[in-house]
C-alpha cells in the first residue's frame, strides 16, 4: 500500500506527464485555420418584396398615382389617405391578370410588375373618395416605365400594373407618411 505522500507523489508525476504530452500534442498539430470573413450576398432586387400593414392601415384609400423619372430610377408613387402605411406584395408577372375579372389587360412593355397593396381600402366601405385618376399613365421622359396602369381594388387590396419599356429591372419598394405613399423605384440599368 501506498502511503499518503507517495500517493501524491504519484498524481504529481501523472499531471505533469499529462501535462507535457498535451503540450506536446498542442505543437505537434497546429490549431484549425480560421475561416476566411463570410461578406454578405447582394439583396437580389428582382425578388418579390412584401410588407404586413401597419395595424391601423385598414380604411386607407388610393387617392392618386404618380409617374417621374429620377437620375437613376424612375418612380411610381401611390398616395393614400390616412397615416397608416399600408402593406404590398410587390413582384414580377408574366402577364397582368386583373383581380377582380380574370381579365389580361394589354400592358405595353417587356415585362410587368405586379403591385397588390393591402389593406388599402377598407373592405366593409370607407368614406373616403375612391381614385378617380387615369386607368393608364405615361410620361415619355421616363426610361424604364412604359405605363403604369391602376386595375382595381376588391377586398382591401388595390391592384397596380407597371409596364416596361425594358426587361427587368431591379426595383425597391418604400412606405412613407405624411402623406401616406408606397413608392416603387425602378433601376435604369
Amino acid at each position: 500500500m501506498l502511503t499518503r505522500t507517495a500517493k501524491t507523489t504519484v498524481l504529481a508525476v501523472v499531471s505533469l506527464l499529462g501535462v507535457g504530452l498535451a503540450s506536446a500534442c498542442d505543437e505537434a498539430e497546429p490549431p484549425p485555420p480560421t475561416p476566411p470573413p463570410t461578406s454578405m450576398e447582394q439583396i437580389d432586387r428582382m425578388a418579390a418584396q412584401n410588407r404586413t400593414p401597419d395595424p391601423d392601415a385598414v380604411g386607407v384609400v388610393l387617392t392618386n398615382i404618380a409617374l417621374t423619372r429620377g437620375d437613376s430610377t424612375d418612380k411610381v408613387t401611390l398616395g393614400f389617405t390616412g397615416d397608416a402605411v399600408p402593406g404590398w406584395a410587390v413582384h414580377y408577372v408574366r402577364q397582368a391578370v386583373q383581380n377582380t375579372t380574370q381579365a389580361i389587360l394589354p400592358i405595353a412593355g417587356e415585362s410587368v410588375i405586379e403591385v397588390l397593396v393591402r389593406e388599402a381600402a377598407n373592405p366593409f366601405g370607407s368614406a373616403a373618395p375612391r381614385y378617380s385618376g387615369p386607368e393608364t399613365l405615361t410620361d415619355p421622359a421616363t426610361m424604364s416605365v412604359g405605363e403604369v396602369r391602376f386595375a382595381g381594388e376588391v377586398r382591401g387590396v388595390t391592384q397596380v400594373f407597371i409596364g416596361l419599356r425594358t426587361p427587368q429591372r431591379g426595383f425597391r419598394v418604400t412606405g412613407l407618411s405624411d402623406p401616406t405613399r408606397v413608392v416603387v423605384e425602378i433601376d435604369h440599368r
